[in-house]
């Protein structure tokens, strides 16, 4: 991809802070530079890197390509449907995801409000690399939660989806009237996994956090079970951290027949 059509796909606003010395940046020619003149190249793949000695994460290619499989075929469609619900009763200029994965959710959205600028972040290489092989619209940043390249007061919505938070990182860089939508597990989501791997959850300690951290605007429980055919079964058994330290068997995948994607999907604002 041509740099100058990956930097169209950024807005030139100026919204951008250095991630190594927190002063504002600017798109100058081909780089991200900063007021100390810290300079950050965008990719001809489509993205830019903005991690200093990164490492690795344990979040691989074959887990994001499952990931990527699981999505096409349509079951989180749901969930997104409902996020587009959510959105369209706010003023978008700026909606960043902080752990994008495969970027599926903003290239939803992006279909849906076409004037918006989508940003994904995530701090694996692989899941960006993955997002942009497909995704030639949207910005993408390979970026850490802890600092986020973003100046105060910048953005209006943050999705935060089955990813860690950093709320007071979020609250920075929102508007005063920006919103949080955090989407978490509850305890159906992926059951059948669960079952079959002897793993129970809840989610009461993440509604505990978020609920000391923000204003809960609304909350609410969006589900739905679907039948699986063997590929789909391995695919949802490769793409879930549930599986780390697991072997998945061929037994495992044969007894894996249906799936429930049940979220619980959390609108918040900062808690003044």
């Amino acid at each position: 991809m041509k740099i100058e059509n990956v930097i169209k796909k950024f807005n030139g606003d100026d919204i951008y802070r250095c991630p190594k010395c927190s002063t504002n940046c600017k798109i100058n020619n081909i780089s991200l530079v900063c007021e100390n003149n810290h300079s950050y190249d965008f990719s001809k793949k489509g993205y830019i890197h903005l991690i200093s000695n990164y490492k690795p994460t344990k979040y691989s290619e074959s887990l994001f390509s499952a990931r990527k499989f699981v999505f096409s075929n349509g079951f989180y469609e749901h969930i997104a449907y409902e996020i587009a619900s959510i959105l369209k009763d706010y003023n978008l200029i700026n909606v960043l995801d902080v752990g994008c994965g495969e970027g599926y959710y903003i290239k939803f959205l992006k279909n849906i409000f076409s004037n918006s600028y989508f940003y994904g972040i995530d701090n694996s290489k692989d899941a960006i690399e993955c997002a942009v092989k497909d995704d030639k619209i949207n910005p993408y940043m390979l970026a850490n939660l802890s600092n986020l390249p973003f100046r105060d007061n910048c953005l209006d919505v943050i999705l935060n989806i089955l990813t860690p938070a950093n709320y007071n990182e979020f609250f920075r860089v929102l508007k005063d009237d920006g919103i949080l939508i955090k989407i978490i597990p509850t305890e159906n989501y992926l059951k059948e996994i669960r079952q079959l791997l002897s793993s129970e959850y809840n989610n009461e300690d993440i509604i505990n956090l978020i609920e000391s951290n923000c204003k809960v605007i609304s909350n609410k429980r969006v589900t739905k079970t679907f039948l699986l055919n063997e590929e789909e079964a391995e695919n949802f058994l490769k793409m879930t951290p549930l599986t780390f330290s697991k072997n998945v068997s061929e037994d495992i995948i044969k007894k894996l027949k249906e799936i429930t994607i049940e979220l619980e999907i959390i609108v918040a604002v900062n808690k003044k």
